[in-house]
Formats: structure tokens, sequence, C-alpha cells
């Protein structure tokens, strides 16, 4: 089963479910190059997002840039 990971949520689970392959499929659709406000990496994520998926982890865990 190949890995599916992007900007927005990291790295996807449970993809062998079809319905899951196909929103996941329809975030890529609505993701946008854009510059992550944190890091300021030049990441793909979507439109109302601000920071990426690893930056919203670190946050998480209490802890920032």
């Amino acid at each position: 089963m190949p890995t599916y990971y992007d900007d927005n949520y990291g790295y996807w689970k449970g993809m062998e479910d079809e319905e899951m392959q196909q929103f996941y499929h329809q975030v890529q659709k609505e993701s946008v190059i854009k510059k992550c406000k944190d890091c300021g990496e030049t990441v793909r994520i979507r439109r109302t997002y601000s920071i990426c998926n690893s930056c919203a982890e670190v946050r998480e865990y209490g802890h920032s840039l």
C-alpha cells in the first residue's frame, strides 16, 4: 500500500477505505501553495489554513517556533 502524506494532515491512515481515499484526493484538489505562517516554508495546504501540519503538531505539544 502506498504512503499518503500531505502538509495539511501529515501521514494519512486508513487509506484502504475508498471514502478516505476520496477525501484525500478532495483535500489535494483544494490545497494551494503558500508560505506557512510559523516556519516560513512553502507548503501545499488548504486555503483556510495558515500553518502546515508539522507546525500544528508543535503547537499541539505546547511548544513554539
